[in-house]
Order: structure tokens, then C-alpha cells, then sequence
């Protein structure tokens, strides 16, 4: 099976407008002082309650908040976006001890494209509570280059795609584990950027497709294919 196979559906991808939606109440523990990060969870809270109950964010809202000068907001609503029902055990509470210096390394990558991967994500444990998985979105929401390309999210989900050897496209990457994961970013950027290259398609699409449709897909006759790129894009529509 090829990426090529659903270059209509990728194009078609709703990817600014993904959104999630997450309880306030996951987060309200942590607004518990004048630090900043209960500043900046209030912020959010304010500027993006649907109602009193649920706070609900899009990649947009995302890129809008990258645009800030300040990052502990687009930190926190980045987190709320990818872990809406609440990261694993201490992990918030451990990034927003540390959100300070974050927010300083966030900044740097977003004001100077990252050359040397391998240090910087060396340097990554340094930060408590941040894995590649919530780190790379973050870079991506920032537009930070690393070497010649944007970031792009890598998480546990696109990796077991990569892992099923699906797509030809992908086949560079399909040895990627989450124990490689961190050393192998820069190729799985490569890859991406590849395929998009030859769909004519923006990266962030592919990866958006493979998040929603790539563990849900079975290699089968030119027919089967057709009836799955059809029933997905009705899914889409």
C-alpha cells in the first residue's frame, strides 16, 4: 500500500481545525498560586471554556499561541491539547516546576533552527516530565527546524504505523521503537518530508492521517483499497 493511494483524502485533511476537548476540572488542581504556570493555565481556561465544564483547543489555537513572546501559555495548551484526560502520574506537576526553563529552550529553538539533534535531545531529561511525544509537538506547533525541516509530532501512535510497514513511503522508518525514537527523529522527518514531497502535500497532513486512519487500515486488491479510501473520506466529510 502506498501514502500515494489517498493523496486526495491527506490533501482533504482537516488538520488546523483537529481539536480536543478536555475538563476543566483534569487541570484546576494545579492552579494553586501566582506561579506562572497557574497564570498561564488561567489564561487558557479563560480564553478557551466552551462552557463551565470543558476547555477546547485546536492545532490553530496552538499556532496562535506559539506566536507569543511568553510560551508558558502555548506550553500548558499544548499539554491540555495532547493529554486532555491528564498526563501520566506526576508529569504535569513536574513540567510546570521546570516550566521556566522550558520555556527558555523553547525559545531558543524557535529564534535559531536546531543543527546538532543528537545533543539537544541529549539534553531533553533535563526537563522533568517531557518525553519526545509532547517535546515534538511542541517544536512542531513553534515551526522549529531541525537540520533542513519543520518538526513534526512523533508519538506513540505513529510509531506503531511506522512499525506495521504499511506504506512504502514509510519503509525507511518502520524499525522505529520508542526506545530509538529520540535518535531516529531526524530520519523520520526526512521520510515525511519525502513523501509529502512527492504528493505535493504540507507533512503535518501525513502525519495527521496516519494519527487518525494509519492503525486502521489492511493492505488488500486494488478494489479493497478503493472501498476503504472511500468509506475514510466519508468519515472526513
Amino acid at each position: 500500500m502506498r501514502l500515494a493511494d489517498f493523496a486526495g483524502l491527506i490533501s482533504n485533511m482537516p488538520t488546523s481545525e483537529q481539536a480536543f476537548a478536555s475538563k476543566r476540572s483534569t487541570w484546576a488542581a494545579h492552579i494553586n498560586g501566582k506561579d506562572a504556570a497557574s497564570e498561564a493555565l488561567q489564561a487558557v481556561f479563560d480564553a478557551y471554556t466552551v462552557d463551565s465544564k470543558n476547555i477546547f483547543l485546536s492545532r490553530d489555537n496552538l499556532r496562535d499561541l506559539a506566536l507569543k513572546p511568553n510560551l508558558a501559555e502555548f506550553v500548558v495548551a499544548t499539554i491540555i491539547w495532547g493529554y486532555p484526560r491528564g498526563m501520566r502520574g506526576h508529569n504535569f506537576r513536574n513540567v510546570i516546576s521546570d516550566l521556566e526553563a522550558l520555556c527558555q529552550r523553547l525559545s531558543d529553538a524557535r529564534s535559531c533552527p536546531i543543527s546538532d539533534w543528537r545533543s539537544h535531545c541529549e539534553r531533553l531529561s533535563e526537563i522533568h516530565g517531557i518525553g519526545l511525544s509532547t517535546y515534538t509537538k511542541l517544536l512542531h506547533f513553534l515551526a522549529v527546524k531541525i537540520g533542513r525541516h519543520e518538526a513534526l509530532i512523533l508519538d506513540q501512535r505513529i510509531i506503531e504505523v511506522a512499525q506495521q510497514n504499511l506504506f512504502e513511503e514509510l519503509t525507511p522508518i518502520r524499525q522505529l521503537t520508542t526506545v530509538n525514537a529520540p535518535r531516529l527523529y531526524p530520519r523520520y522527518l526526512e521520510s515525511m518530508n519525502d513523501a509529502a514531497s512527492r504528493l505535493s502535500l504540507p507533512p503535518d497532513k501525513i502525519e495527521f492521517f496516519l494519527f487518525e486512519f494509519g492503525l486502521h487500515l489492511k493492505s488488500g486488491t486494488e478494489d479493497g483499497i478503493a472501498k476503504v479510501k472511500a468509506n475514510l473520506a466519508a468519515v472526513v466529510r
